[in-house]
C-alpha cells in the first residue's frame, strides 16, 4: 500500500473515531451522573456561535476524509497543495494526529466525569489543577489544536488550511470564554491558578525543570 492510499484511509478511520469516542463518552457520562456534559450556550451567544461553527466544519472535515477514500478525484475541489503533498509532510500531519489523540484520551481520562464541553450555571464543580492542568490551563485546546495542524499536513489544501484557521479563532474564543467563567465561579482560586499557569504554554518553573 503507497502512502497516499494509507492516508487517505488513516484519515477517515482517525474522524470516524473521533466522532465515535465523543458520542460514546457522552452517552456514558449521561448513564453515570444523571446530567448532561455538553453545554452550547444560549442563541447568539459567542459560545453557540464558536460551537456551531466548529461542529460546521468537523461535519465537514468527517465528511470529506471519508469521501476522498473511494473518490481520490475530490481532492481537485480542496485546492490540493501539491508541492508541500509529498511524503515526509504527509507521515508528520498523521503523526501529529497521534500525538494529539493521546493528549486528548489522556485529559479526559484525568478529567473523568469532571469533563464538560463548553461552560455554563451548571459546572465545573470544581477547579482542576494537576496533571496536564499544571502545565497549561487549556490542555484539550492544546490537543484539538495540535490535531487541526496534523490535518493541514496530512492533507495540504485550501480547505484545511481553512479549517485550520477557523479552529484556531475558534478555541482561542472558547479558551477566554471559559477563562472568565471559571474566574467568576472561583474567584481567587482561579486567579491564583492563572497567574502561576499559562493558557496555551508551560509555565517557567516546568520550563527550567527541563532544562535542567
Amino acid at each position: 500500500m503507497d502512502l497516499d492510499t494509507f492516508a487517505r484511509a488513516a484519515l477517515a478511520c482517525y474522524f470516524t473515531f473521533i466522532a465515535v469516542f465523543y458520542t460514546a463518552k457522552l452517552i456514558a457520562l449521561r448513564a453515570r451522573t444523571g446530567r448532561a456534559h455538553v453545554v452550547v450556550g444560549a442563541r447568539g451567544s459567542a459560545q453557540r456561535k464558536g460551537r456551531d461553527t466548529f461542529n460546521a466544519f468537523r461535519l465537514a472535515i468527517w465528511a470529506v476524509c471519508v469521501v476522498r477514500v473511494p473518490y481520490p478525484e475530490l481532492d481537485a475541489w480542496l485546492g490540493r497543495f501539491e508541492p508541500l503533498y509529498v511524503a515526509p509532510v504527509i507521515a508528520t500531519g498523521l503523526a501529529l494526529l497521534l500525538v494529539s489523540q493521546a493528549l486528548t484520551v489522556y485529559t479526559h481520562s484525568y478529567m473523568a466525569d469532571d469533563w464538560m464541553s463548553g461552560t455554563g450555571d451548571g459546572g465545573p464543580r470544581r477547579l482542576i489543577t494537576g496533571g496536564p492542568f499544571g502545565v497549561m490551563r487549556h490542555p484539550l485546546f492544546v490537543a484539538i489544536g495540535v490535531g487541526q495542524l496534523g490535518l493541514f499536513l496530512a492533507l495540504p489544501s485550501l480547505f484545511t488550511l481553512v479549517s485550520l484557521v477557523v479552529g484556531a479563532a475558534v478555541i482561542a474564543n472558547q479558551a477566554r470564554i471559559e477563562d472568565r467563567a471559571l474566574e467568576r465561579r472561583f474567584g481567587g482560586e482561579w486567579r491564583a491558578y492563572a497567574a502561576r499557569v499559562p493558557a496555551l504554554a508551560m509555565p517557567r518553573p516546568f520550563r527550567r525543570r527541563l532544562s535542567g
